[in-house]
């Protein structure tokens, strides 16, 4: 009987896995994902990034100089890079100073300064309008889309000044002092 019970009790085991799988649980592997770029390897943690908007004292806070611009100036593409190679405008020594009271200076790459207002035109401060007193009739630069962004204030510009169009997307930072 022992010999007729050894050969059963497999079958026994096998037939009650099968009919039950409920009772089988299956592991899960945890696998740790890496973003790799030219300086470090991070473990990628899932954070959710939340643009801020730009207010008074963030823009107000410091002068801001271009770290990027791509823009149509009348149908021609013209590029800026701090640090590039292959600019095709100088914003090297460019910047904007916004001061508190809603005025401001606009510094060129020459150094030379001009004057100019400015608004935020809606509730959310993603859009501001500043009045340049660099030709007359004053020339009204938009900045949409505004956003403040790891230290960074970035725009899509446009304006018209001396029969010439031109739009941009721009990204600008603190001057170095």
């Amino acid at each position: 009987m022992l010999k007729k019970f050894a050969n059963f009790f497999p079958l026994a085991i096998a037939a009650i896995l099968f009919a039950c799988p409920t009772f089988m649980t299956s592991c899960t592997k945890t696998t740790t994902v890496t973003k790799t770029d030219t300086l470090t390897t991070v473990d990628t943690v899932d954070v959710p990034e939340k643009d801020t908007m730009v207010t008074t004292g963030i823009l107000t806070a410091n002068p801001w100089q271009a770290i990027y611009d791509r823009a149509s100036v009348d149908g021609t593409i013209e590029y800026y890079v701090r640090g590039g190679s292959g600019n095709t405008m100088d914003l090297d020594n460019e910047y904007i100073t916004f001061n508190s009271n809603n005025t401001g200076t606009y510094t060129d790459n020459n150094g030379d300064q001009t004057t100019f207002t400015w608004n935020f035109t809606d509730a959310t401060d993603s859009t501001l309008v500043w009045t340049w007193n660099v030709t007359t009739p004053a020339t009204t630069v938009t900045w949409e889309h505004l956003f403040y962004h790891d230290g960074t204030i970035r725009y899509t510009e446009y304006y018209y000044m001396n029969g010439v169009s031109t739009l941009s997307s721009e990204i600008r930072v603190p001057k170095q002092l």
